[in-house]
């Protein structure tokens, strides 16, 4: 009888139970949203980074908005990048 007992507390607890796992906010962005933020921030030259450059430097980020600006055909990131070129020389010469 108590064997009785237990399975149907169990079988008649495991619908409550998933409740609680279930997922019930949202983070609030959506997958556009994130791929939006990424592509900006790959416009911006912040990413791709090596490793060991966290926050990227003055030079990758240059780079970075060059190499967006061949691959996606746009003259606003290469405008960006030759007038941060200045700054890269003169950082290269002091080193």
């Amino acid at each position: 009888m108590k064997l009785l007992t237990a399975l149907a507390v169990a079988a008649l607890s495991l619908p409550f139970g998933a409740n609680a796992f279930a997922q019930t906010t949202s983070s609030g962005l959506t997958r556009a949203d994130v791929m939006a933020q990424l592509q900006q921030a790959q416009a911006e030259g912040l990413v791709p980074t090596p490793t060991g450059d966290y926050p990227p430097s003055a030079a990758t980020i240059a780079r970075n908005r060059e190499i967006y600006a061949i691959q996606h055909g746009t003259d606003h990131a290469g405008a960006l990048s030759t007038a941060d070129a200045p700054t890269m020389q003169s950082r290269t010469a002091s080193n």
